[in-house]
């Protein structure tokens, strides 16, 4: 079974996401990658949001500039591990698509409450059951 949940946060910049890329000392704090992916300042992250910010920390991670994350560039993931079972091709590099697909996994199972947007204490609660390693 796939181990990110907290990617959402890091990826976002918050710790359920990974952390940003090129940045493997600092630890994710849930609370900073909340603020960070709300961009609308509502209390909650919604699908188009948490989108934008996946696709930020994609890109961002995507040193070489190439529209995938190689096995390098992953490692500057929080949860690098996360992509080894979604890597649908096989051809060891994880396509935006591949990325996206992953991260919604992990938004709907931090959405607890399914009302379809993420609470500041469900981001919370996601970190809290998986520590970066």
């Amino acid at each position: 079974m796939r181990t990110s949940i907290l990617l959402l946060v890091a990826t976002l910049g918050f710790a359920v996401v990974p952390a940003r890329a090129g940045d493997a000392t600092k630890q994710p704090d849930p609370y900073v990658a909340f603020a960070e992916a709300d961009m609308n300042h509502d209390g909650v992250i919604d699908h188009e949001e948490f989108q934008l910010r996946m696709v930020e920390i994609f890109y961002a991670a995507d040193t070489n500039k190439d529209g995938f994350l190689d096995p390098r560039e992953l490692k500057q993931l929080t949860f690098p591990d996360d992509f080894t079972q979604d890597d649908k091709d096989r051809d060891g590099r994880v396509s935006l698509r591949e990325f996206l697909r992953v991260r919604f996994h992990d938004y709907d199972v931090a959405d607890t409450d399914g009302d379809g947007v993420l609470s500041l204490e469900e981001v919370v609660a996601a970190f809290e059951g998986r520590k970066p390693r």
